[in-house]
């Protein structure tokens, strides 16, 4: 029975693909299509799922932008996310497991938050492009890792750990090849990670990850350095930022319950009233640059409160208000899912119009890449406040969950709350969701924290 389900279950999708993409003109699509669905049906036929789930944790740093048709996707791994959001979709329908969903709906909940930002966009396309990425990357990696991800996690993320030194190395390579020249950092790790600070970002997690494995297991101390130090290596200064922050916290979490919840509140508190003066003087006075390549660690991390002459915060400051005022204009549904880059550039504020920013989406300044750098208002911007307010709630959700847990429950959420804290930081600087190598990361974290039962080996056999 399941056999004859499965052979016309395939031909239903096969017919629904062909009758979609007959009358368009990109039979590279059509092809990767075709073959998405068969190697699908082999591998709900032969039950390869994990096996799927392990090759895609390892190719997910190794895959390159490239371009088929009129669609830019990283490949080989966006390819195989779809082949895996088939089986995923099909094994819900053949074992009726729907409270996969139902009972962790907030991730779906956020995806169906798109519809109406996405109806109403002005670039319709591009909306549906990135709203179906988004879909497929909660589908596959938070509901996919729910549904299969028992007992295997921790090996899928060695293998991505894994891949990424690899990426580590060619950057390195990369670097020796331009003679150190700090100029070139933010491109030595293409066509892998299009900027240091992507590589940054996923150490720091790593970095985290691993911290918290070393509570039961020493070894994962030398996994942490090992993600510290690339973090350095990245010159990133948010990744440097929250690596300190996600310290700070993983001391918090050996204290007693109250005082655990207590302390970060005291914390800011005592902040502001002995720190404000020192934080308003930064902000005025700072004179440091971020890219002087005389500047060392610890400098550059003091360059964030530099808006006067770091071009890079002062083009950070310009995102902000410019997504901040499309917020405004359109606070219920926004501009449209991934509509952002084309449609913030009416809404710059003069006064902070500097060298980095774009004037003609046609011809983007040399080194001013990225989007509105910061997940939050991005959302804002592009969806409106329902989506952003069920992006935090679920987000609020895992963190306390997590933070407020003891025991066995500490033991195990403790490695991948760790690693999202840092992300908390992260997040307000700098968007890296739509990126299927870091949408991993967080989604399976997430996934991790709400159903430690459903990842830890002790509870799979």
């Amino acid at each position: 029975m399941l056999n004859f389900k499965s052979g016309i279950g395939s031909i239903f999708f096969l017919l629904i693909y062909i009758v979609a993409v007959w009358t368009i003109d990109k039979w590279g699509l059509i092809f990767a299509g075709l073959l998405a669905l068969i190697v699908a049906v082999i591998i709900v036929k032969k039950k390869w799922a994990k096996n799927g789930f392990s090759l895609l944790a390892f190719i997910l740093p190794l895959s390159m932008n490239i371009n088929i048709g009129e669609l830019n996707l990283m490949l080989p791994s966006e390819w195989l996310i779809g082949v895996l959001a088939i089986v995923l979709f099909w094994d819900l329908l053949i074992e009726k497991n729907y409270k996969l969903i139902t009972n962790q709906p907030l991730p779906g909940l956020w995806v169906i938050s798109f519809v109406l930002p996405l109806f109403m966009s002005s670039m319709i396309e591009t909306s549906f492009k990135f709203s179906l990425l988004n879909a497929l990357f909660v589908f596959v990696f938070f509901y996919g890792v729910l549904r299969f991800g028992s007992g295997e996690l921790s090996r899928w993320l060695k293998l991505y750990f894994l891949a990424f030194s690899l990426v580590i190395l060619w950057g390195g390579y990369q670097f020796i090849k331009y003679d150190f020249n700090p100029v070139t950092i933010n491109g030595i790790f293409k066509p892998f990670y299009y900027s240091n600070t992507f590589v940054g970002a996923v150490a720091a997690i790593l970095s985290g990850l691993s911290l918290g494995k070393a509570r039961i297991n020493k070894n994962y101390y030398l996994l942490s350095l090992m993600a510290f130090i690339i973090v350095v290596f990245s010159e990133s200064r948010a990744a440097l930022i929250s690596i300190g922050i996600m310290i700070v916290t993983y001391f918090l979490c050996w204290l007693p319950i109250k005082a655990r919840l207590a302390m970060p509140l005291i914390l800011i508190v005592v902040s502001i009233i002995f720190g404000s003066e020192k934080i308003r003087e930064a902000f005025t006075y700072d004179k440091i640059e971020s890219h002087d390549p005389n500047a060392n660690v610890f400098e550059e991390v003091l360059s964030v409160t530099n808006i006067q002459t770091d071009i890079s915060n002062l083009e950070r400051l310009n995102r902000w208000t410019s997504a901040i005022k499309m917020f405004q204009d359109r606070p219920h549904w926004g501009f449209g899912p991934g509509t952002y880059q084309f449609t913030y550039i009416p809404f710059q504020e003069a006064s902070l119009i500097n060298r980095l920013s774009v004037r003609n989406p046609d011809n983007i300044p040399k080194g001013s890449g990225g989007s509105s750098h910061s997940e939050i208002l991005l959302q804002l911007s592009e969806n409106g406040w329902p989506s952003t307010i069920l992006f935090l709630i679920m987000f609020i959700i895992w963190m306390y969950r997590s933070y407020s847990s003891t025991g066995e429950m500490q033991i195990q959420t403790l490695p991948f709350f760790l690693g999202l804290i840092t992300y908390a930081f992260h997040m307000n600087v700098n968007n890296f969701l739509n990126q299927p190598s870091f949408a991993f990361l967080f989604w399976s974290f997430g996934a991790a924290i709400i159903c430690p039962e459903l990842i830890s080996k002790k509870n799979h056999k």
